[in-house]
Order: structure tokens, then C-alpha cells, then sequence
């Protein structure tokens, strides 16, 4: 279920009840390491590796930018994206997707009026009516904040090259780690998201190019100040859900696992590029961690 940064930042994730959601940003918030998308890890006991931060989408520049890391993908023997993208991860991100329970989209919101406003912004998407009655409500937060993809993104193809080339392909994540945290909010919630998201389709929508054009111009302070000004479900406590749960834990996970592999071989990684920057970030908990982080582009 891989999607654009624009609709993962309207997610509606599990209350940790830690700390505010302006610390939180703070942690999202890049004081070293600005800019830059490809980036060399190092280490003097040995166990290097390369990362890029990828965008969820289908675009002829976001393409291109991985040719800038190719030479780098080429020499690695293992290759991970944040989670493996086969036949078995596609099925089980499938059923968190959709209802499989008897309940519709249409049960669950109660209301026709709403539900008709849904069916036609998901029409002019291209989703038709008869794959829309069956998505869970944060299913439509995501196709309805961003551009369908017409093909391959950009982590799709690196995770396919990796394998027609025989690396050892591998996930940061388990499906069951990422299908759990997507799977962890209540249906009123979904509910609740999914009307923020209409109410505010027009703001979101103008939100995707102007980071489309931070990315490509690898600027990750402007990155990381759309998400922090793109919290649109005037609630503080969601925020902090979405901070927590889907960066800030999540980047943990993946700087521990991105350790793991490169203590096996060389490594190139590629992950959503707003896991990089930050306090929080996977950057700096790779050089908290000792290792040297140096910008190849």
C-alpha cells in the first residue's frame, strides 16, 4: 500500500498518549542533514550501506532521481524497501483494505448525502463505485489525497530490479507490523478522518505539487514543514498519533533493522524520504549509533 506522502500525512493512527504534538514535530524538524535525498552510511567496525528517500507515486522525475543512485544499487548485495513487495504483502495490505465482515462503506458512514460526495471524488479519481462500496473508510483518506498511480512507484521498481538482478530482497518492516499499525484505529475514527478529508479535498489537494517540487529539488526542511502544516484534522491529538506511530516508531524499527543487514553485507535501502530528516529521523539515529552519514545527492 504504498502512496503518496500527501495522503500518508492525513493518516489517523493509535493514541500513544506520550508527549504534544508540537515536540513531536520538533522531532520531524531537520537542524542537520537539509537536504539531500541519497544518502552513504558508514562505519569504521565495517557495514556500509546506501539509503534513498523515496515518494510514493508514479513520476517521471522521481524516476530519474533514482538513476543518481543506481551505481550504488548496482554493487549492493542486499536490497530492502520499508516492506517487501511481493504476491504476500499485496494480499495482506488487500484485506486491511477493505471490509470482508458484511459491512460497507455506506453502513458505517450512515449518511447518503456524504457517501454520494465520496462516490464522486472518487470518480473523478477513476475508482468506480463498485471498488469504492467496500473500502474501509481510511482506504479512501489515502486514494482520495493523492494521485492514482498509473504504474510502477519508484519503490516498486527498485524492490523489482533487486530481485531480477538476484539480491536478497527483504523488508525493514514485517506486513504484520505495517497491516497492524494501519489496523489500529477505531471505525468512528476512519470516519471521523475520512470526513476531514472531503471537507478539506481542496486544501489537500494543492498540497501534492508543491511537495512534489520540494522533493525533486531534494529539500527536506520544506518537506518537513509541509507535514507539519498539513495536520488539517484540527485535532492535536491526531497529530501526535500520526507523529508517533507512523514516523517516529516506525523509524526506530527500521534504523535498528537497517543495522542488522548491513552487518551482513553491503546494503541499499529505500524508504519514504520523511523517515530521513530530523532528531526522530533515520539519519540521525544511524549516526547516534555511530555511524558516519554523508549527502551523495
Amino acid at each position: 500500500m504504498k502512496r503518496s506522502l500527501k495522503g500518508i500525512i492525513l493518516i489517523i493512527l493509535f493514541n500513544c498518549g506520550l508527549v504534544n504534538a508540537d515536540s513531536l514535530i520538533s522531532l520531524i524538524t531537520p537542524k542537520i542533514y537539509k537536504k539531500g535525498l541519497i544518502w552513504q552510511i558508514e562505519s569504521s567496525q565495517g557495514g556500509n550501506g546506501y539509503v534513498i528517500g523515496t515518494m510514493h507515486v508514479n513520476d517521471p522525475g522521481v524516476w530519474a532521481l533514482f538513476e543518481h543512485a543506481r551505481e550504488y544499487f548496482n554493487k549492493a548485495s542486499i536490497v530492502c524497501t520499508e516492506v517487501k513487495l511481493d504476491f504476500i504483502t499485496a494480499a495482506a495490505e488487500m484485506q486491511a483494505m477493505f471490509f470482508n465482515d458484511g459491512r460497507t462503506l455506506k453502513s458505517v458512514i450512515d449518511d447518503n448525502k456524504f457517501y454520494q460526495r465520496i462516490i464522486s471524488l472518487a470518480d473523478e479519481r477513476g475508482l468506480p463505485e463498485v471498488m469504492v462500496r467496500n473500502m474501509k473508510p481510511f482506504t479512501l483518506v489515502f486514494m482520495l489525497s493523492m494521485p492514482v498511480p498509473k504504474g510502477q512507484v519508484l519503490d516498486e521498481k527498485i524492490y523489482t530490479d533487486a530481485i531480477r538482478q538476484g539480491k536478497q530482497s527483504c523488508g525493514l518492516e514485517t506486513v504484520e507490523e505495517h497491516s497492524r499499525v494501519f489496523g489500529s484505529f477505531s471505525m468512528d475514527e476512519q470516519v471521523s478522518m475520512l470526513k476531514m478529508t472531503v471537507k478539506n479535498i481542496k486544501e489537500i489537494d494543492a498540497i501534492y505539487p508543491v511537495l512534489l517540487k520540494a522533493y525533486l529539488s531534494r529539500d527536506l526542511v520544506v518537506m518537513a514543514d509541509l507535514v507539519s502544516r498539513s495536520m488539517i484534522m484540527n485535532d492535536k491529538r491526531i497529530e501526535k498519533i500520526f507523529l508517533q506511530k507512523f514516523l517516529i516508531d516506525r523509524n526506530k524499527t527500521m534504523a535498528e533493522r537497517m543495522i542488522a543487514k548491513m552487518a551482513k553485507g553491503s546494503s541499499f535501502f529505500a524508504i519514504g524520504a520523511m523517515h530521513l530528516p530530523g532528531e526522530g529521523g533515520v539519519l540521525r539515529l544511524l549516526e547516534k549509533r555511530g555511524y558516519k552519514i554523508s549527502v551523495v545527492y
